[in-house]
């Protein structure tokens, strides 16, 4: 082959490898999940360790604070932590680990007193050959924590973590990264440090101490009353705005390079709790998403942004379900960290939906609200097709929007609607007698659509026309004088009838109106408006300053009138 032509072919080959597309985001994802919060907890401890261990940490799964501190103890102890319900029988699943796990000669180390946990826990697991067991439980859920740091067995702790015993999401946003490093977890009220808390600070002495969340959870008094306690002691505060924040605050302050990140719900404590004992294996992070939405808190967004700048790919791990942490909200984070999108890129903008009357003039939005995500709502300029909306026929029309930066169209559904009549009026009849109905039927479709315009008359008889057989109407019971009797067109007098009432109610001007001889029931007495070709008549004229339109409808064995006022145009 000619040295030139093999040339050209090697620099081909080169110049496409150059152009191979590069894997957006090469790092694993896994979803830890159970059909329940227990089963899930079974599920995360498998993740820690599939083989046997030598410790085990029971906690209840049923929102109360005692393991929130459990997480460092738990890591010391090289052990999962497995949630249980209120009985044995609802246990099954931590029961199933323990089995198949726990070496005979392992502890069980039970956080929680026996009104948590009952005392038929430790029968069972003796049951089960298991002997060792330990429970470490206060009088409170503060005094449990005071004894959980007490146990570790790092005697000189340069730092301690003080959280909210009232609320659980910052104790757990640090959790992975104290338990990593060995540093207790000290619960704490709003306003007072307990004694157990002072006592152990004054013992330990640490260098360090951080204070998670605002002055909404952990109030100044308990920082003031630990620098009075430790003088020499930095206390720092992590917090922000909402519980999302302080969540990232904490994340960056001490994950700003994470290999793995765990994905939990922010509004549930289980799935986080079970999760701290493996995310602290190597100090990952547990960041807090909100399971209402598929995007992102703002302060979690720009951490996981910051990961592109980094080029950064950690490996995924979700905690719990698809409804909790749905699978959107993986792509989101995905796509945030590998770059794909940006914080501040539209994620979504909502159809809209929008309803108009008849003829009403509507313009369409110069502006959409879109959805980044990052969870912010701001509103973007969008273009129509087709740019005038037509209201002049009823029903529905779709308008497709554009906006620029977001590759989906936008729809607006409009409805046009009938506009509210100016007045209606309704009257009940007998249906079952067929001659009358049909009388009725045909006089009312007769009328159905009329449309005066501004000071035009009215003529019942003139809309109507005579009532004969060759129009199709029938016999049936009239009033001739003071008797009933049968003749053409019988039950005629009940639509001009209904139609004078739908008037009176409109405020027009009766021109000619007769009352019956003899009573009638289908309206009150004086509001009937007899008729008979040609001698009697009802005539009305349109008063107002726009048409009016007429419409009857006959459904069942009721007649209805509805006018309506039409605009000019």
């Amino acid at each position: 082959m000619n040295k030139k032509i093999i040339a050209v072919i090697v620099i081909l080959i080169v110049f496409s490898c150059m152009y191979v597309a590069k894997p957006t985001f090469a790092a694993s994802n896994t979803r830890l999940a159970g059909d329940t919060r227990f089963e899930t907890s079974k599920v995360i401890s498998g993740y820690y360790a599939n083989g046997k261990v030598n410790n085990i940490i029971l906690s209840t799964g049923n929102d109360f604070a005692d393991a929130l501190s459990a997480s460092v103890f738990a890591h010391e102890k090289e052990a999962p932590l497995l949630l249980v319900d209120t009985s044995v029988d609802g246990s099954k699943d931590a029961f199933d680990y323990i089995n198949q796990h726990l070496d005979t000669t392992g502890t069980v180390y039970i956080v929680g007193g026996a009104v948590i946990i009952g005392k038929e826990f430790e029968i069972k697991l003796n049951e089960l050959g298991f002997k060792n067991i330990v429970r470490i439980a206060g009088i409170d859920r503060y005094d449990t924590s005071y004894r959980i740091a007490s146990s570790l067995n790092n005697l000189t702790v340069s730092t301690v973590v003080i959280s909210s015993g009232e609320q659980y999401p910052d104790a757990l946003s640090i959790s992975s990264f104290a338990a990593y490093k060995g540093w207790p977890i000290l619960l704490s009220p709003y306003d007072a440090l307990p004694r157990g808390i002072k006592n152990f600070l004054l013992e330990r002495k640490p260098s360090k101490v951080y204070i998670t969340g605002g002055i909404g959870v952990i109030s100044d008094n308990i920082k003031n009353e630990i620098c009075s306690l430790l003088p020499q002691a930095s206390v720092d505060r992590l917090m922000g705005q909402s519980r999302f924040d302080t969540n990232a605050v904490i994340a960056e302050t001490f994950a700003p390079n994470p290999s793995t990140v765990y994905l939990a719900t922010g509004y549930g404590f289980t799935d986080a709790l079970s999760g701290s004992s493996v995310a602290a294996k190597n100090g990952a992070p547990i960041i807090f998403i909100d399971p209402a939405t598929p995007t992102l808190p703002k302060s979690v967004a720009s951490y996981f942004e910051k990961f592109h700048a980094k080029n950064l790919r950690p490996n995924l791990v979700s905690l719990g379900g698809s409804g909790v942490v749905s699978d959107e909200v993986i792509e989101n984070t995905r796509d945030l960290i590998s770059g794909t999108v940006q914080e501040t890129s539209i994620y979504s903008i909502a159809d809209i939906t929008a309803t108009v009357t008849q003829n009403q003039g509507f313009s369409l939005p110069t502006t959409v609200q879109a959805k980044l995500y990052n969870s912010d709502t701001i509103d973007v300029p969008v273009q129509w097709n087709p740019k005038v909306v037509d209201t002049s026929c009823i029903g529905s029309r779709v308008y497709n929007g554009a906006v620029d930066g977001y590759g989906k169209a936008i729809k607006l559904n409009l409805m046009v609607k009938e506009p509210m009549p100016i007045s209606q009026y309704s009257t009940n009849f007998d249906s079952s007698q067929a001659n009358r109905t049909e009388n009725i039927r045909l006089a009312a479709k007769a009328l159905d659509g009329t449309l005066l315009a501004p000071g035009e008359r009215f003529s019942f008889n003139g809309s109507v026309g005579e009532r004969t057989a060759e129009a199709g109407y029938k016999e049936a019971l009239i009033i001739e004088g003071d008797i009933f009797t049968p003749g053409l067109g019988g039950g005629v007098c009940q639509v001009s009838s209904t139609l004078y009432n739908a008037v009176i109610i409109a405020n027009l001007e009766i021109l000619e109106k007769h009352r019956h001889t003899l009573p009638i029931s289908y309206v009150p007495p004086g509001q009937d408006a007899t008729v008979a070709f040609p001698a009697l008549d009802f005539k009305f004229r349109n008063s107002l300053d726009t048409s009016v339109l007429i419409r009857s409808t006959v459904q069942g064995n009721t007649l209805t009138f509805q006018l309506y006022r039409k605009s000019k145009n």
